[in-house]
């Protein structure tokens, strides 16, 4: 007795003849998810949700922050395209210089009509407040407010530096707030900026993150501070990008703190609050490490865990490769091989 007669024999021929085209639809679908092009394009769809205001920028911001102690306003005097605010920690002076010295000097800034400065609040001794202020005063590219540099102090921190450019910096379009460990391609970042419009909060996108109620964690997040199951998306802070607009409506949110130790949540709180819906870019590469190549470099607006030597090689890469071709799935990549290695922590 036959197990499958005639008429089965050519369905399984037929369906046989179908395969090609179903493992080009999975190879599809798993290209666009490992690249991010899938969660960029689902991302859309956050905005369903949110109802964004429209923004008038303020004569005076009403923030509660402690009083700027170096506020390098001069810098704006013509105002950049986009205006890149690094937090950083007193004692990372070979971070800050390698930016300097790579994507965040000169000539990176005439050509993509940016500008960089460093956030950063008091250290503990007096000897590094000293070492500081000499900095400062030599490369004029500081903002720095009245409180102690510490990690809970993140938040803050971020929002010294936001309450800073809408004060001081009124033409920036865009700002991108970054950390010292992180390399940008400023010229590929800004020619896609150019092509965008209306209030804008876009990275690394995070969805469904449980807050940590663990007291002993460092990402501890009490329930009197925030007491929803889940926090609401919001992009990795090792690289964001706000529209001058959408910063101006997320800081008209702030209220008195204390305020959740993790900055990047909580800038995903007020932008909800302010019904700015986050958008998920794959060529920000959030708490991941791209693999050290010059077409990692040459396709990603960012890349994290760099070492000042990991940004000075990096940057002499992108200066050599005006003739280097990189090939059509370098995203896919450039992602695969990133995620290996990454090292995010936490909700970071």
């Amino acid at each position: 007795m036959l197990l499958c007669p005639t008429a089965c024999l050519r369905l399984l021929l037929l369906h046989r003849r179908r395969w090609p085209l179903l493992f080009l639809g999975v190879s599809l679908i798993l290209f666009f998810q490992v690249s991010g092009y899938l969660e960029e394009l689902f991302s859309g769809i956050l905005s369903i949700f949110y109802s964004t205001q429209s923004y008038v920028s303020p004569r005076v911001l009403n923030v509660p922050i402690p009083p700027f102690l170096l506020s390098p306003a001069s810098t704006c005097s013509s105002p950049p395209f986009l205006l890149i605010l690094v937090s950083s920690a007193p004692t990372h002076r070979d971070r800050r210089d390698a930016i300097r010295q790579t994507w965040g000097g000169l000539a990176s800034a005439t050509a993509s009509s940016s500008l960089t400065l460093f956030v950063l609040a008091v250290p503990k001794s007096p000897e590094e407040r000293a070492a500081l202020m000499h900095e400062a005063v030599t490369h004029r590219d500081m903002i720095q407010a009245n409180f102690t540099d510490s990690y809970r102090n993140l938040t803050l921190k971020t929002i010294t530096g936001l309450t800073w450019a809408l004060e001081k910096c009124r033409g920036a379009r865009y700002l991108l707030k970054t950390d010292d460990d992180v390399f940008v391609n400023t010229l590929i970042l800004t020619r896609f900026l150019r092509g965008e419009s209306g209030p804008q909060y876009m990275g690394r996108l995070h969805w469904h993150v449980r807050p940590d109620r663990d007291p002993d964690s460092r990402h501890y997040v009490p329930q009197k501070l925030y007491d929803g199951k889940y926090f609401p998306p919001y992009c990795s802070g090792t690289g964001y990008i706000l529209s001058y607009g959408a910063a101006g409506l997320i800081l008209e949110q702030v209220r008195s703190g204390p305020w959740p130790p993790l900055e990047d949540v909580y800038v995903g709180i007020l932008a909800q609050a302010a019904g700015i819906a986050p958008r998920h870019i794959a060529k920000i590469a959030g708490s991941m490490s791209v693999p050290h190549s010059t077409c990692c470099y040459r396709t990603m607006f960012t890349s994290h865990g760099m070492t000042p030597k990991g940004m000075q090689e990096a940057w002499n890469m992108l200066k050599e490769a005006a003739e280097h071709w990189c090939p059509p799935l370098v995203m896919f990549y450039c992602k695969v091989f990133g995620q290996l290695v990454e090292n995010g922590e936490g909700v970071h």
